[in-house]
């Protein structure tokens, strides 16, 4: 990677992910770098030997990354890959110091050169060594082997595109199914077991009435896994009614129905300014809700729970985050999160069914978005979720 184009260093940039090889500047600092490329240079191959004359911000870094290299995979995200030269500091000697103009002489129209000769040193900065013609050019190369490949697996996709809808529409009609059929049942076994057990309280030992206890809860519980069931799969289903939505609104009505669930909890809630989106209303307040709700949920151990809900706006999308003070997770797990019925706490120490952030994920996903989550063991969690950027002139589709 880096022998390449004779390189200090390398980093490739895609959506979350910053993979950093050699010398380079510090992640974020590569973030805000790619940013500045994907939104204002938007040149497919870039280069320059003095990146600070260009991009100011990277004279903090200057020792690691005064020259860039870098080629843009995508049109549509953030996706480079940056190669980095450290800077090289030159002394330049001169025979005398050339700021210094020539002098007038007695004879009029005459000018004398500079009456001091001595050596004069110029050091200059913020400099790489320059990237020749052939290093860019390779990387202009890599950049469309890149896009092949790319290419290449968009076809396997669409071929398998077809077969893929087919079989989860088949997956949801039989989900639905299944869970609008056990619905009918598991009422049953609640009403019958409370008759039961009212009937026959008189009769029955103190552990038996404990077991019809045990039946009702569970039953109720299985109920409460079929009716979720159930609303995830309308929403794969359900057909999306676009609008303009104001964030800010829709988290404050959100939030409020948030603190009338968990009545007599302390709750710092730190909302920042968030942006209008074009999404469906329904869809987005639940996703908003499920994460608003297990913030709450999983901080019940704290004294005070801090919940923080902001945004960050690029060109392309607005990334959007929950954090809480709460229990967090262990980061091995994080790809189970989403999934439907994938709990990573006991349900006696936090209720729930499991199928909260699966409805955060389809929604989010059907809006052209994305969802991932951070997290540490007793440090609290970050939950993050994407949305397409709304410009100006766009129309709700």
């Amino acid at each position: 990677m880096l022998a390449f184009v004779r390189a200090g260093g390398a980093a490739v940039v895609a959506e979350d992910r910053c993979q950093l090889v050699g010398t380079t500047p510090a992640e974020e600092e590569v973030r805000r770098l790619a940013e500045w490329l994907f939104e204002d240079v938007r040149k497919d191959v870039y280069h320059t030997d003095s990146l600070s004359a260009e991009y100011p911000a990277a004279a903090a870094y200057a020792a690691r990354a005064s020259g860039l290299l870098a080629v843009s995979v995508s049109k549509l995200h953030p996706t480079l890959v940056l190669w980095f030269r450290p800077e090289v500091v030159e002394t330049i000697r001169w025979g005398g110091d050339p700021r210094k103009l020539p002098e007038p002489g007695d004879t009029p129209d005459r000018l004398h050169p500079r009456k001091s000769f001595e050596t004069w040193s110029q050091t200059v900065r913020n400099r790489a060594a320059p990237w020749s013609a052939a290093e860019a050019e390779g990387a202009a190369e890599l950049r469309n082997a890149v896009l092949g490949i790319v290419l290449r697996k968009a076809e396997e996709m669409a071929a398998l595109t077809g077969e893929l809808s087919r079989s989860n529409r088949e997956l949801e009609a039989f989900s639905y199914s299944v869970s609008h059929d056990l619905r009918a049942p598991l009422r049953h076994i609640v009403g019958y077991a409370e008759l039961l057990k009212e009937a026959a309280r008189d009769k029955l030992a103190p552990a038996d009435l404990r077991h019809a206890d045990t039946i009702i809860e569970s039953s109720v519980y299985a109920g409460k896994l079929v009716d979720n069931l159930l609303a995830y799969s309308r929403m794969g289903r359900a057909a999306m009614d676009r609008s303009r939505i104001d964030m800010n609104a829709l988290v404050r009505d959100v939030r409020n129905d948030v603190a009338d669930e968990f009545p007599g909890r302390r709750i710092c809630w730190q909302v920042g300014d968030l942006p209008v989106v074009s999404g469906d209303l329904l869809m987005l307040k639940l996703a908003v809700r499920n994460l608003l709700s297990n913030a709450a949920k999983y901080t019940k151990t704290r004294d005070e729970a801090v919940i923080e809900v902001g945004c960050r706006t690029t060109r392309a999308a607005h990334e959007f985050f929950v954090r809480d003070n709460g229990v967090g997770f262990d980061m091995r797990y994080r790809d189970k999160l989403f999934g439907v019925f994938q709990r990573l706490h006991r349900w006696e120490d936090f209720e729930g069914t499991g199928i909260g952030l699966a409805n955060v994920r389809r929604i989010v996903e059907r809006h052209g978005g994305r969802t991932w989550a951070e997290g540490a063991v007793g440090a609290g969690a970050t939950f993050y979720f994407t949305l397409p950027a709304a410009h100006e002139g766009d129309e709700p589709c």
